[in-house]
């Protein structure tokens, strides 16, 4: 059952109105890009959201409702302009879903109802909220696949698992360490460092002091240039030398400021030497290794 406002109820049972689907994404690093299928921009007269019409063009399978448990999937083609950008002074379409630009992003599916093009006081209908979970990219198109979040159901993981590794994350709520700000001062957690020439989309070039491994498995958050805000796994660290676990979607110029915050291992060792963090430690580095009687 999808709810509706009185106006748009009456204007359904009216028969006579304009629609228009409107596209919400919702990027991992934060950003968030809207889209029209109509001829001209559509704002939501509810929270002034504007989905812009000039982008790419949008193709979808139809919205399928049912009760209980099931997961509901939502596909969508993507054909953009070899000009048209994810966002501003982001990578143009095709070069970000390459890069992952959509990976775990959130896609919200509204359709605007007017009794007279632009006139969304009825308010828009949610048809699909989900999370991206597969991208194919061709040459000039991209299949994009969307579940609900009733997928996480399906995940068989026991509440407790007993292993050598610590099955906390860095910085998560049982591992306590507070995240610090991208660019702030004051703590161990984190460097701020500035992009040095010879950098590529995938191995950066920095002014980074930390011996080698500190960052290996760890993060980065640009403070400032084209990718300002954007955060990217670090492969490893070698010196200066930052390897990431995908490219980047456009390269940062020389003086681009950083964040870069360390790795974690899931060792012992490692929270005691390296976060002196030993007491929310939780692995079982004892467990005996997997061993076949002869």
């Amino acid at each position: 059952m999808k709810s509706a406002t009185t106006a748009l109820r009456t204007l359904l049972a009216s028969g006579q109105f304009y629609m228009a689907d409107c596209y919400t994404f919702i990027l991992a690093n934060g950003i968030t890009t809207r889209y029209t299928t109509a001829d001209a921009p559509i704002t939501d007269q509810a929270t002034g959201n504007v989905f812009a019409a000039f982008g790419p063009f949008f193709e979808r399978s139809k919205v399928k409702f049912s009760v209980g448990v099931n997961v509901d999937e939502l596909e969508i083609t993507i054909k953009p302009r070899l000009t048209d950008v994810m966002y501003v002074d982001g990578p143009t379409w095709l070069a970000g879903l390459r890069a992952g630009v959509l990976d775990g992003a959130e896609v919200q599916l509204d359709r605007a109802f007017m009794a007279s093009f632009g006139d969304t006081s009825a308010g828009l209908l949610t048809l699909f909220y989900g999370r991206v979970v597969e991208v194919d990219v061709g040459r000039t198109a991209a299949a994009v696949k969307v579940n609900t979040h009733l997928e996480l159901l399906n995940l068989q993981w026991p509440w407790r698992l007993f292993q050598p590794g610590c099955s906390r994350t860095l910085f998560d709520a049982g591992c306590t360490l507070v995240k610090p700000a991208p660019g702030s001062t004051g703590t161990t957690l984190h460097d701020n460092c500035l992009i040095v020439a010879g950098s590529s989309l995938q191995v950066l070039k920095t002014n980074y002091t930390r011996p080698n491994g500190w960052a290996s498995m760890g993060t980065l958050t640009f403070t400032s240039g084209v990718l300002s805000g954007q955060s990217y796994a670090i492969k490893d660290q070698g010196g200066a030398t930052l390897s990431l676990l995908v490219p980047l979607p456009s390269l940062p110029a020389v003086g681009d400021g950083l964040t870069i915050y360390p790795g974690c291992d899931k060792r012992k060792d490692t929270c005691h030497d390296k976060f002196n963090n030993l007491a929310h430690f939780e692995g079982f580095p004892f467990v005996p290794v997997p061993e076949t009687a002869a």
